[in-house]
């Protein structure tokens, strides 16, 4: 079969033969020259494809037929849409192609041919309107280059430029990119500005150490010599004053990378001003409970050896036992309080925890919201917790018919106080002791200088009385954090 076409004013004969389809270009050269030419042609790496008027393919090369998937022989006189449909990137692709095509004869764009087997392929095409000897469109030739590859490769980059884009704008860390030519800033994230107090405008072009990060000049210049030695440049604790006079704490670390075979300096800035202060205060912390820990152990301590010098040995122990069993609870309380103080009425529920279905009935509390410093309510609860057992033993509470009101007042007058009573009737008839053992210290000497107040102990007929007044600065947490 011989089929006569013409792109534009070059003649081209399409000729079927048992060896498959060859395309010859006839440009008055003899038939040896052209049939040269179409062999060439059927040997190029790109994909031609040219079809009749009715889109029935009349040629194919071999290029086409590895990209299609498709045998010249079995495309031969069908349509183009059975080796490939075509879809176009934009809306209006088709008809712009076609009004392309008809204005200037030829068109080149890039869209997707799905296969027949379902394989998607990204191409860029070049079409032209192939005429008949008369001047009219006898068909179009098309020549396609299969792009999938590097388009997956484009994809790749500008999925992990956004993806870096989207890191670069929204890390918490401040991120400065350097020339390292000249050691000035040529980008900057919305982070560093803010930390920094600078717009990215006033940024960009300026050095390191005119925005509050090193020294000077000769500080700078040595980072980038560093760099080009060893590849990264760490920056401890570095003072960072920023725009507006304020100081902060920075934590810088510089890498040389190379970007597109040209070398950039990334400095990422980290903003340790809190960290530092709660390292600060972290130290404090451990100073201040190492402290407390000492102040403690010299409690146990007292306590423990002025419970030996009286008693027999057999009770010895149980009562160690029950007076660190109270100064655990004051403890306790003043660690779930992170030690900012307790409340009284916490620490007296707290030491009278045995008697707590009492309290309410026979044991009644009466007094205002106040919280305790640390050391007050140590005392306080030591001799609360003293009061309490010499109650069970011998006073209001071994009996089924005494009580014990426990009151405290706040006085703020001209010279601001704190009192506390622990008033004891309906009891045993209280006797004397003979002598006096260390609870009496407990109530006596300890919880008075815990506050550095007064405690009076009265032994009346009806009931023991107890009272502790002392200034109420040295009574009571007056801010959050203890002074």
């Amino acid at each position: 079969m011989l089929r006569a076409i013409r792109r534009g004013e070059v003649d081209a004969l399409v000729v079927q033969s048992a060896e498959g389809p060859q395309l010859y270009v006839l440009q008055g050269q003899d038939a040896e020259t052209n049939r040269f030419r179409g062999e060439m042609l059927a040997q190029v790496s790109d994909a031609v494809i040219a079809v009749d008027s009715e889109e029935r393919i009349i040629y194919l090369n071999a290029a086409a037929e590895r990209l299609y998937g498709f045998a010249a022989s079995g495309a031969l006189g069908r349509a183009l849409s059975k080796i490939h449909e075509t879809r176009w990137l934009h809306p209006e692709g088709e008809a712009a192609a076609k009004a392309t095509l008809d204005e200037r004869g030829e068109w080149r764009g890039e869209n997707v041919h799905v296969r027949h087997d379902g394989r998607e392929l990204n191409v860029e095409s070049g079409v032209t309107v192939l005429r008949g000897i008369t001047g009219q469109p006898a068909g179009m030739l098309a020549v396609i280059r299969d792009v999938t590859e590097r388009k997956q490769h484009e994809d790749k980059v500008l999925i992990s430029e956004i993806r870096y884009r989207r890191l670069f704008e929204t890390a918490h860390d401040g991120i400065l990119i350097l020339d390292p030519g000249t050691g000035k800033i040529v980008d900057a994230n919305p982070f560093i500005t803010e930390i920094l107090g600078y717009p990215h405008d006033q940024l960009v072009g300026k050095q390191l150490f005119e925005v509050g990060l090193l020294e000077d000049e000769a500080a700078s210049l040595e980072m980038v010599r560093k760099l080009k030695l060893v590849s990264q440049v760490c920056y401890e604790n570095l003072p960072l004053e920023v725009h507006g006079g304020r100081h902060r704490v920075a934590e810088v670390v510089a890498n040389l990378y190379e970007e597109n075979g040209r070398p950039i300096i990334q400095c990422n800035i980290r903003d340790i001003t809190e960290r530092r202060r709660s390292e600060e205060h972290v130290k404090l912390l451990i100073a201040e409970v190492n402290h407390r820990a000492k102040n403690l152990l010299a409690v146990v301590q007292a306590v423990a050896h002025q419970t030996a010098k009286r008693g027999d040995p057999a009770t010895l122990a149980q009562r160690l036992s029950d007076r660190i069993g109270g100064l655990a609870a004051g403890q306790d309380l003043l660690v779930k309080n992170k030690w900012q103080g307790v409340e009284v009425c916490d620490l007296v529920e707290a030491q009278l925890d045995h008697f707590k279905e009492l309290i309410g009935s026979r044991v009644l509390l009466d007094g205002p919201p106040a919280r305790l410093r640390a050391e007050a309510a140590q005392g306080i609860g030591m001799a609360l917790h003293e009061l309490a057992t010499n109650a069970a033993k011998f006073g209001a509470l071994s009996n089924g018919e005494g009580r014990v009101r426990i009151v405290w007042q706040v006085v703020a007058d001209a010279k601001p106080a704190f009192s506390m009573s622990w008033l004891e009737d309906g009891g045993p008839k209280v006797a004397v002791a003979a002598r006096k053992g260390f609870g009496q210290v407990v109530i006596g000497r300890m919880a008075e200088a815990a506050v550095q107040g007064t405690a009076e102990i009265i032994y009346a007929e009806q009931g023991l009385s107890w009272n502790l007044s002392a200034p109420l600065e040295n009574v009571l947490a007056l801010t959050r954090a203890e002074t």
